[in-house]
């Protein structure tokens, strides 16, 4: 039986109007001026589906110059080739097609003849709590074929590493065992997705020009894709193969009713060193260590911080000017991003127009074999902001936020000192954490609000005082629950290292270091007084 991803519905998508809806690729495509985004049964997943569908832009239309993506982003995408393109390669697109079933490998099995449970499909977090906690017991045991095909398309792109059963024919196992070859490619960069009031704006703000290489096509579209054997030592054609990179071997069993099962192997090791002209949906940073490794100048992709929120990692989004570490930037911007950027000014796009940055990672645990975290921020700005004219804006975000990161280890200072002072010298540590994390929670609405209220000739002494009482205002509300809060033996106070403390003392500490290090946010308002004559 067949379940064909061109006709059937399997894509969530959430519509303009609010209605939500499963779609077909043929859908999808067709209705993209009206569709507000993918959706997914996780942000990872709707991301993995968004670079297939890139994918098949890419390979349907061909954006080989800036021009040409510069006409899509201006005269909005032609849907209606990328329609002809799926129906034409329809039989590549059936996920239970006898010899080329979609991203799969037909003959694929394990030397035991054996298939793993859905478990293995469906991404877990560690000691196997799920994600999707309706998952447990009989949803395991079945899931319908277009969930199925979320979940492949997933798998390629974020499983994590860790042994594997070995398929019959890989010259590269041993002991019946496919050794760990690192987590799937998507899984190792902090992806970035900009995005458009519908979902063919997004699609149009994330093509980037790619060479004109015959051989650079989605696994799909190859007459004779090597998915018989794996590649140990990566080799990929370009950004289009990379788009949906076959990190895995998999056979999904099952029909058209539904899928039980699933054998999932090794598939084709991709290694993130300089990979910056091949992925486009990720920051990138300068690696001294690997620099050193290979003698060499080597990036890495910029992977997202768990413990931060998304406007504070916004500067190495968008900065031009990110500093410079032996010579070389310290950060490189996504393409797509940078492309966008560039776009804005040649076609003289409304500047005051809002994009959404969306960041989607995954943050694995140890040997990177478990899902420890699924990392998932938005923020909207304006397209002005991320243009090389607000050079000067992105110096003054990055140093308000490494302000803000000042002022909240003060705060957390004040804490240590309140602890001490209480005697409480095991739990400095602890308070210190607390503070600090409440802090950055407290910043969090008004950054956001801050930042997307940014324009390119926004007036800097305004927007730096707007900052600064930002941050007095989070921090001296940390700073009165602290005082609040503290014992009567910290309000006494004892001796310590840094002298006698008290709670008193310590708030005069912080309030002192918040003076010195925000004096707009101290500076008198000017009023002014009417006076009438009688």
């Amino acid at each position: 039986m067949s379940f064909n991803l061109v006709t059937e519905p399997w894509i969530p998508v959430l519509y303009q109007d609010g209605s939500t809806a499963d779609v077909s690729l043929a859908s999808c495509f067709t209705d993209a001026a009206s569709i507000a985004r993918i959706g997914g049964d996780l942000p990872t997943q709707s991301f993995a589906i968004l670079r297939v569908l890139l994918a098949i832009c890419h390979d349907a239309i061909g954006f080989h110059s800036q021009r040409a993506v510069r006409h899509v982003v201006s005269h909005r995408l032609d849907t209606t080739p990328l329609v002809t393109y799926v129906s034409d390669y329809a039989d590549r697109f059936d996920l239970f097609h006898p010899t080329r079933p979609f991203m799969q490998v037909a003959t694929l099995r394990t030397v035991n003849d054996t298939a793993a449970g859905l478990e293995k499909l469906i991404s877990d977090v560690p000691n196997g709590a799920p994600f999707l906690t309706m998952r447990r017991g009989r949803g395991l045991q079945h899931i319908t074929a277009a969930e199925a095909a979320r979940w492949l398309i997933h798998a390629h792109a974020f499983d994590p590493a860790g042994i594997r059963s070995a398929a019959v024919g890989d010259p590269h196992t041993k002991g019946g065992k496919g050794y760990p070859i690192g987590p799937g490619w998507v899984g190792q960069i902090g992806g970035i997705i900009v995005h458009g009031q519908s979902l063919a704006e997004t699609l149009a703000y994330n093509i980037v020009p790619t060479p004109d290489d015959p051989s650079d096509r989605p696994v799909w579209a190859q007459d004779n894709p090597q998915t018989e054997q794996r590649q140990i030592e990566p080799h990929v054609a370009g950004p289009v193969a990379l788009l949906v990179w076959q990190s895995r071997r998999i056979r999904l069993i099952g029909d058209a009713r539904g899928v039980t099962g699933v054998v999932l192997s090794q598939g084709d090791r991709m290694t993130p060193q300089n990979r910056h002209d091949l992925e486009g949906m990720t920051a990138w940073r300068y690696s001294k260590p690997q620099t050193k490794k290979f003698g060499i100048p080597v990036y890495m992709p910029l992977k997202h911080d768990p413990a931060k929120d998304g406007w504070r990692g916004f500067p190495a989004i968008v900065s031009t000017h990110p500093g410079q570490e032996d010579g070389q930037d310290r950060t490189r911007r996504p393409a797509s991003v940078s492309n966008l950027a560039d776009i804005s000014v040649d076609l003289e796009l409304d500047l005051d127009a809002t994009v959404g940055l969306e960041m989607v990672g995954m943050d694995y645990g140890p040997q990177e074999a478990t899902i420890a975290e699924l990392y998932h921020d938005r923020l909207d700005v304006r397209i002005g902001l991320i243009g090389a004219r607000a050079a000067e804006l992105h110096t003054l975000i990055q140093d308000a936020i490494r302000l803000a990161d000042e002022c909240v280890w003060e705060l957390g200072r004040m804490a240590a000192h309140v602890a001490r002072a209480a005697g409480d010298f095991d739990g400095v540590e602890g308070a210190q954490e607390r503070v600090r994390t409440e802090a950055w929670s407290a910043l969090d609405h008004d950054a956001r609000a801050w930042l997307a209220d940014l324009r390119a000739d926004s007036d800097t002494t305004a927007i730096k005082a707007a900052w600064q009482h930002i941050i007095r205002r989070a921090i001296e509300t940390g700073a009165d629950r602290v005082a609040r809060t503290a014992s009567s033996a910290a309000d006494r106070g004892r001796a310590t290292k840094y002298g006698f403390m008290t709670t008193a003392k310590a708030e005069v500490l912080l309030r002192s270091a918040l003076r010195n290090k925000l004096p707009l946010a101290y500076q008198p308002q000017n009023t002014t007084e009417e006076s009438t004559d009688d």
